[in-house]
């Protein structure tokens, strides 16, 4: 399988992650791309444009992160990262990819030139934020892939926007990445 992916993507690490959760980290081809490039090779197979994008074994493309997180979750040797209560699962992964999206769009805003950008937006954005985290669960037990998007999503944050200070109003939160920040599929995943 062959992954397109940028590194410091929230959308690929949710990906990267899983692939490594699941064992099958050794089995993807990895394709560094910069997506706003609009790199030929990237569209041809996937007219999205967008990372992660994954050829599987059969040719067949997947280009959106949960999609390709599910995928990898059917086909994984190691364990499986929708357990249990499937609709509590995908309600936190829905939950977390809000986070994540909202974050990106902030990021993606501060690009433009400072005269074009929609301030609105931005707070729409940072407002969406201050809900999202209260409301943001983790599995009780194991790391499933809510907790994958969470995960990713929560040091995108850190990365990017580190001036929002979630980790303060969210202590609890903040020492829960931490402890998962040290598993080795985060560890190899970090921008």
């Amino acid at each position: 399988m062959k992954l397109y992916y940028n590194k410091p993507s929230p959308y690929a690490r949710k990906v990267l992650v899983a692939a490594h959760e699941t064992g099958l980290a050794d089995r993807l081809t990895l394709c560094e791309v910069d997506p706003w490039s609009d790199p030929a090779e990237l569209h041809a197979l996937a007219p999205v444009g967008r990372v992660p994008a994954l050829i599987m074994d059969n040719g067949a493309v997947l280009s959106e992160s949960t999609a390709i997180c599910e995928h990898l979750d059917a086909i994984g040797n190691d364990r499986a990262l929708v357990d249990g209560e499937r609709l509590s699962t995908m309600a936190r992964i829905g939950l977390a990819q809000g986070l994540i999206d909202a974050a990106f769009g902030i990021v993606i805003e501060a690009r433009r030139p400072a005269e074009a950008q929609w301030t609105h937006w931005t707070e729409r954005q940072r407002r969406a934020i201050e809900r999202i985290l209260p409301r943001a669960e983790t599995a009780d037990d194991g790391f499933d892939l809510g907790d994958i998007a969470l995960a990713c999503g929560l040091a995108y944050l850190d990365f990017r926007l580190p001036e929002i200070a979630w980790r303060f109003a969210h202590p609890t939160l903040a020492q829960w990445l931490d402890g998962i920040n040290e598993r080795p599929s985060m560890q190899a995943t970090q921008p």
